[in-house]
């Protein structure tokens, strides 16, 4: 968190100009496509440098016919049995010729370009010798449609900002989360093998453990739609949680093995990745609520209910009893506990608006105040979506509405 507020990589500029393959898979965004090939074009970027290539992924409306008009190169993917995006990709793959690019550029439909998106992401590129995976800043571009945008809006900008920023200038590992990375040529030349529900998870297990590092670019900025309402966006994060669960389960052994591997020189990029994907906050959570339950046989000790679960100092102020004495009931220890969480996703968010230096500048107020205000519920519901994501099953990806209050 410190590092994000007082340091920042800053790649130098370069006279290189990469060339690259940018990957959309698209379904059913005939609205949203335009935007996004609108912001490519736009760029401050050589254009003949650029290829868009937009996968037609189980449509049904006109997003190929769409994307084609606009001079994109269009992979037409129908297959209802392989839904994910894993497997559009795969597909996608097999069609074109990775070895004309130095490197695949990954965006979703929904998604735009800041001006300078290229130049910057290219600096990070040739930086790193055109040979690393590397992400970029995601920002939330429909903050002005309500609450559940913007809390969104913190969630990811506190990623990039508080632990993307410090892993970067350490040279620690970073993830990639869906959309706007670049991937060298070098990684694709046997195609894209990760399909699961949530392939960006998979994708990034997969070459931490193999000793591949993940960058960041803090200065190349991409804007990303994000869910409006409440069911949207629980159904996402469920999926979010079973993807992980699935990739805990088969990478979690693997990575705990590598940290004792003397052949493995990234050893905290991979505990970093191991904890990730993990059950870690689900069982420190179980432990929570197995405590409470054994204290319901304090009688059993001698001590009744009242004192163990709602005994007060009243030698001591509000202030001694919840902040700053152990001695109280176990009641008051889970509001204490509580409190906390909540002071520290506030001091998160504070801390994240400090260290996006502007990015989130020029936002409506009210929406922002909005998820600033429920940001701590945002987090919190990770506990009962990991818990879900152990029961679900069959959980496909559905599409989530895109462009519906564009500007005409």
């Amino acid at each position: 968190m410190v590092v994000g507020i007082f340091c920042k990589r800053k790649f130098p500029k370069v006279e290189e100009k990469c060339r690259y393959g940018i990957l959309v898979s698209a379904k059913d965004e005939e609205n949203v496509i335009p935007r996004l090939i609108n912001s490519i074009r736009s760029a401050d970027y050589p254009q003949d440098k650029l290829d868009i290539i937009i996968i037609a992924h189980n449509c049904k409306d006109k997003t190929a016919d769409v994307a084609r008009f606009m001079g994109a190169n269009v992979i037409v993917y129908n297959d209802e049995r392989s839904r994910t995006l894993g497997s559009a990709y795969q597909y996608a793959f097999k069609q074109f010729d990775v070895k004309n690019y130095d490197g695949i550029i990954v965006l979703n439909a929904d998604n735009e370009v800041s001006e300078d998106y290229f130049e910057k992401l290219n600096e990070a590129f040739v930086y790193h010798k055109k040979d690393s995976v590397v992400s970029t800043f995601r920002k939330a571009s429909n903050i002005e449609d309500g609450i559940i945008p913007a809390v969104y809006g913190y969630y990811f900008a506190a990623g990039c900002s508080l632990s993307y920023i410090g892993r970067e200038c350490f040279d620690v590992a970073c993830r990639v989360t869906g959309c706007g990375f670049v991937v060298p040529v070098r990684l694709l030349e046997n195609g894209w093998e990760y399909t699961s529900i949530t392939e960006d998870i998979e994708f990034s297990a997969d070459k931490v453990l193999n000793g591949e590092k993940i960058h960041y670019c803090d200065d190349a900025v991409f804007l990303d739609e994000q869910p409006r309402d409440i069911k949207t966006m629980w159904f996402q994060r469920l999926r979010w949680a079973r993807g992980q669960t699935l990739t805990c389960r088969k990478y979690f052994v693997k990575l705990l093995k590598a940290l004792f591997d003397k052949k493995k020189k990234n050893k905290l990029s991979i505990y970093i990745a191991m904890t990730f994907n993990s059950f870690i906050p689900l069982v420190f959570f179980s432990l929570f609520i197995l405590q409470n339950v054994i204290l319901l046989f304090s009688p059993l000790a001698g001590v009744s209910l009242e004192e163990t679960f709602l005994y007060w100092n009243h030698d001591h102020n509000w202030f001694q009893n919840l902040f700053m004495s152990l001695n109280t009931g176990a009641l008051f220890g889970i509001a204490k506990s509580a409190v906390w969480v909540f002071l520290g996703a506030y001091l998160a968010a504070i801390v994240t608006l400090i260290s996006t230096r502007g990015k989130l500048k020029g936002q409506p107020l009210l929406p922002m105040i909005g998820g600033f205000i429920i940001f701590p519920l945002f987090l919190l519901i990770q506990v009962p979506l990991d818990i879900a994501s152990l029961f679900v099953r069959d959980l496909k990806w559905r599409k989530i509405p895109h462009g519906l209050n564009q500007k005409k």
